[in-house]
């Protein structure tokens, strides 16, 4: 019990901790990275990691696995994942979507997750304590690389270490040590999913800025939705307005 307190606790330091290092806190990640130096490094690691390792046995797991197993191990991934979203959903006061993730969540947990027995019919909307932070206008903090799990910031961070301790507080120690062991499992169906993306990025002439550039951007399509591409949109007509004058 003193752990998982000590884990939440040290979450929480490690956010206002990083956060803090930026002089202006409404500062975005995008244009905030006094890491930069360390976090390139960290980016060519995890680039070696991925191309040596990660890489060949994802274009395997693609070519030696049929596509419907490949999907059903998709399925029951995102089944583990749920609970993260209804947990959340319940936080940012989302009733609609806390019902539908609930309900779907029980449904597909006949089999695990390994079958969708609503044929992807009902949309929910992943949510995560990210997420949450942003809704509460934590702001972003500066941009991170971290070691084995690419690019975040440091709100995102914070809430995937806080999220997950919060699940293994609530989840039986069976469905811990599934979840361990299926964290490798998870990195290569990502990897697979993300391949072209991933070897457009490493093609570019600077790899590292157009990973943290294609993070932040899909980030915040996630988080903020429709919003943050209005917002988007009407800032880039400003400035092209302001170029016209």
């Amino acid at each position: 019990m003193k752990k998982n307190k000590f884990a939440f606790s040290y979450s929480l330091i490690l956010l206002f901790l990083l956060i803090g290092c930026t002089k202006n806190l409404k500062n975005s990640a995008e244009s905030t990275d006094p890491f930069e130096s360390l976090n390139r490094n960290i980016f060519a690691f995890n680039k070696s990691l991925d191309q040596n390792i990660v890489s060949p046995v994802s274009a395997a797991y693609v070519k030696t696995i049929p596509y419907s197993v490949r999907k059903s191990v998709s399925n029951h991934l995102e089944w583990m994942d749920t609970p993260s979203t209804i947990v959340n959903s319940t936080l940012q006061t989302d009733l609609e979507n806390t019902i539908l993730a609930s309900a779907k969540f029980m449904l597909n947990g006949l089999s695990l997750g390994f079958y969708d027995f609503d044929n992807n019919e009902t949309k929910i909307k992943k949510k995560d304590l990210g997420s949450t932070l942003a809704k509460l206008n934590v702001p972003e903090g500066p941009f991170l690389m971290v070691p084995l799990l690419g690019p975040k910031t440091v709100r995102d961070f914070t809430g995937t270490l806080s999220d997950r301790q919060s699940l293994s507080n609530i989840s039986s120690n069976s469905v811990n040590k599934l979840s361990l062991a299926e964290i490798p499992i998870n990195l290569v169906d990502k990897r697979s999913k993300l391949a072209k993306n991933i070897e457009n990025i490493y093609e570019s002439p600077d790899p590292y800025t157009k990973m943290k550039s294609y993070y932040i951007q899909n980030r915040r399509k996630n988080v903020y939705g429709d919003t943050y591409l209005e917002d988007k949109n009407n800032k880039l007509d400003l400035e092209f307005e302001k170029l016209l004058q």
